[in-house]
This record gives C-alpha cells, structure tokens and sequence, in this order.
C-alpha cells in the first residue's frame, strides 16, 4: 500500500513502464502508418473511439464507485466484495447488448457503419476493454506499480508486434488486422491482471456481508458518471466525429496519427494520473482538513505539463517527419492538441473536492459545458480549416474543462490554487499555439519558446526553485555512492 515515502518509487517504476512504452511506440507507429493507408488508420481510430465510448457508458459508473469506497476499509474480504459488486451488473449489460448486437450484425437484419466481421470485433473488444478496466484499476488501487508499467509495455508489445506481422503476412484488410491486434492485446492484458490479482476476483471467496456499502449507495455514488463520463469522452472525441462529418477519413487518419505524438506527455500524464486519484482519496480518507497537499500536487504538475507541452510544440517539425509524408499536416494539428494532456493532467488535481464530497452530479455540468463547447468550435472551425480547425477548438475546450471542474470543486472543498498566474500562464501559451498552427518553423517560434519558457519561471519561481533544489540534490545522492 501507498505510504507517503514512496511516492517517488511509485512514480518512478510507472513512469519507466511509460518511458518503455514511448520508445515501442516511436519506433513501430512510423511503421504502421507506412503500411496502412490513411483511410483505414481513421476507420480504425474511429472504431477505437465507439469502444472507449461504450466502455465509459457501460462501466455505468461502478469504477468510480469502487475508487471512491476502496478506501473505507483495509479488510480483503470487504474489497473483493466492493469489486464484485461494482463490476457484476456492468459486465451482465454489456454480455447482453454485446450479443444483440452481433446477432443483427451478422444477420444484415440492421445496416452498420462497419462489416459483420468488424461490428462482431467491437463487441468483443468493449467487453475485454470493460474488464480489463476493472482489473486494472484495481491494480492503482492496490498500488502495484510494477505490474501496472509491465501490463501496460505488454499491452503496446503484443499489439504492434501483433499488426507488423499481420500486416506483412496478410494484404488488404487493414482495419480488421488492426482491430484483432488490438482485441488479442487487451484479452491478454486482461487475463494477466486476473490471474496476478486471483485473490481478489475469486468469486467462490466472495462473501457479500463483508461489504457494508449496499449496492443502491454505490449506484447513487456511480449513475451521474453514466451521464458526465459519456458526455466526457463526446467532449473528448468530438473531433474526430466532425472530421469524419465535414472531411475525409483521411483526415481522421491523419489526426489521430498526431494523437499519437501528443502521447508523447504519456511518460508524465499517464503516471501522475494513475497515482494521483487513489492517493488524494486515500489522503483526504486519513486527514479531511488539510490542503498543501493538493496545492503542492498541482503547482508541481502545473510546471511540468507546460514546459513539456511548449517544448514539444518547438520540435512539431520533427516528430511529424517520423510519421511519413502522407502524415506531414500532423505538424500544424499537434500546438493546440497539448492542451488536452494539460488541462486534463493539472484538473485531476483541481477536482478532487467533487470526489470527497460525493458531488457526482456536478460532474454532469462539467461534461456537457465542455460538450457544447466543443460541438459549437468544431461546427465553426472544421469546415474551414479540417483538422487545425477541430485542434484549436478541442484546444480551447479543455481550458473550459478545467475551468469548470476547478470553479465546481472549489464550491464544496476550497484549496487556493492561485488561478490568476495559470491563467495567465495559459494565455500565454494558447498564442505560442495559435501562432505554430498556422506558420512554420523560424525564429518566430524559437523566440516565442524562449518567452513562454521565461513567463513558466518567473511564475513558478518557487516551484522551479524547489525542483531545481531537488534534481541537485538527487544528483549529489547517486555521485556519492
């Protein structure tokens, strides 16, 4: 279990596992994108999209319930309980809806967006997607940090190593080698997280009495996450959907290939996001009146997520070569794009206080402000500009995400985070994206790098300070052994 020592240690095998996975993936997407043609890489991102989509629907709001309880008490009995029954109804509707769904796919009796073959393969994809979720989200819980890194570089492994081959072996079904790459992958993953948490997903073990939450204050707690979660990942995916309505899935394609640059925060967001919410949890389980915790959590994030976002943007030009020609627009789609691991990252730390306070209502407003939002970008900006359009839209959503998220949080559990600063951090950057989007690369935007780095330091300057403070004396640590 966490002790406050070891966050550092946490972080670190987490963010090796990240750093692992980044390499795998630098190395082999330039290799995907060369053998799969851009139409068939953006009917594939749009089939990965239904199925994130239907997960965060299905899961119904009982993997947010099993975060929020885990805590309440350290008997074994009582988790394997509380996980039972938060997983229990979600995997029966999507068993059930999964079925249906496949019988009229493969019977024609309903016309699909995709082949029978394909509309059988989400299913089954939703469904392992949906377990493994559980499954792993036990493993944050649990704190098990090593599993979680190798789980993950498992998971990217077996599903690049997976196409390539399949790719080369097999010519002209691109989309379903893709979706049977990523299927096995997960159905793999998943199998390897049950049997290495076996002792918690023994049913025959299970002894419902030793949870004392009823299921009706776990679905209370869980069913505002059905309606904030689905209108979230709409928010999060609603360019990609207007890309397909008002361009080409060539142009899907070629947006979801600078996804993958973007990714390139995994090494931070991924690992911050995956200790951070059991943590704060477990935190505020233990003293409910203290706040330095969470304002240091998000001014240290705060410095981290921005001076890699603008660093990133400074070598677009680059990255976007690793792509391959046909991909070289990733370039100008890429600046606006951070400010989706950014705001995302630094909220987590913002909206704890809707979490404490079992405020899971609220999180509906969040979503759909955000929604509309993005909806009403994307109507104005896709038609004109394709895929920089919809990155400056989703660009400035994110910032009305945090904001919402932090102005609700603060309402019911208020920590000072010192808005004025972010904000004006924020606006600083949004220009530098703004600018790279349309121009390329010169001396405008090493100078505007130069500034954005400056105005980060001078704002933080404590923070910089204390993580300035911090590497040199790791440094000394390890060179004096």
């Amino acid at each position: 279990m966490y002790q406050g020592n070891n966050i550092l240690k946490h972080f670190t095998i987490i963010g090796g596992g990240t750093v692992v996975n980044m390499f795998v993936g630098l190395i082999t997407a330039p290799i995907i994108t060369r053998l799969v043609d851009p139409n068939e890489y953006g009917q594939l991102s749009i089939f990965i999209l239904y199925s994130n989509i239907a997960v965060m629907v299905l899961c119904l709001g009982m993997d947010q319930s099993l975060v929020r309880y885990f805590y309440e008490s350290s008997d074994e009995g009582f988790k394997r309980a509380l996980l039972i029954k938060c997983v229990q109804i979600p995997l029966l509707v999507t068993l059930s809806l999964g079925a249906v769904i496949s019988l009229l796919a493969l019977s024609r009796a309903v016309s699909f967006e995709f082949s029978s073959a394909v509309m059988v393969l989400l299913c089954l994809f939703t469904l392992a997607q949906l377990v493994y979720r559980f499954s792993l989200l036990l493993v944050r819980l649990e704190y098990k940090s090593k599993l979680y890194s190798l789980l993950n570089i498992l998971q990217k492994l077996s599903y690049v190593l997976l196409a390539i081959v399949l790719l080369f072996l097999i010519q002209g079904h691109d989309l379903e080698i893709l979706s049977v790459a990523n299927l096995a992958a997960v159905f793999i993953c998943m199998m390897a997280s049950i049997f290495a948490q076996k002792e918690f997903w023994n049913v025959k073990k299970n002894n419902s009495a030793s949870c004392s939450i009823p299921l009706s204050e776990l679905i209370k707690y869980g069913w505002p996450f059905i309606i904030s979660m689905g209108l979230t990942t709409l928010f999060q995916t609603i360019d990609q959907i207007s890309l397909k309505l008002f361009s080409t899935y060539a142009q899907v394609g070629i947006y979801a290939s600078t996804m993958t640059l973007v990714h390139i925060f995994a090494i931070v967001q991924s690992t911050f996001n995956t200790l951070w919410a059991p943590m704060a949890v477990e935190h505020y389980t233990k003293d409910p009146d203290e706040r330095s915790f969470y304002q240091r959590g998000n001014q240290i994030i705060t410095v981290i997520m921005f001076f890699i976002g603008i660093t990133l943007i400074l070598f677009k030009d680059i990255f976007a070569i690793l792509l391959g020609e046909k991909y070289r627009e990733a370039a100008y789609i890429l600046p606006c794009l951070i400010f989706n691991p950014i705001m995302f990252t630094i909220s987590e730390t913002t909206v704890s206080g809707l979490v404490f306070m079992k405020k899971s209502k609220q999180q509906i407003l969040v979503g759909l402000i955000s929604c509309i939002t993005n909806a009403i970008g994307n109507m104005l900006l896709v038609p004109r500009f394709g895929g920089q359009g919809a990155a400056i839209s989703t660009g400035f959503s994110y910032i009305v995400f945090f904001s919402m998220r932090t102005v609700l949080s603060n309402r019911y559990f208020k920590v000072n985070f010192k808005l004025a600063r972010f904000y004006l951090l924020t606006l600083i950057v949004f220009a530098y994206s703004l600018y790279n989007t349309f121009v390329k690369f010169g001396v405008g935007a090493i100078l505007g790098y130069l500034i954005c780095t400056f105005s980060l330091v001078i704002l933080y300057w404590e923070t910089v300070k204390w993580g300035a403070n911090y590497i040199i004396c790791l440094l000394k640590e390890l060179t004096s052994r």
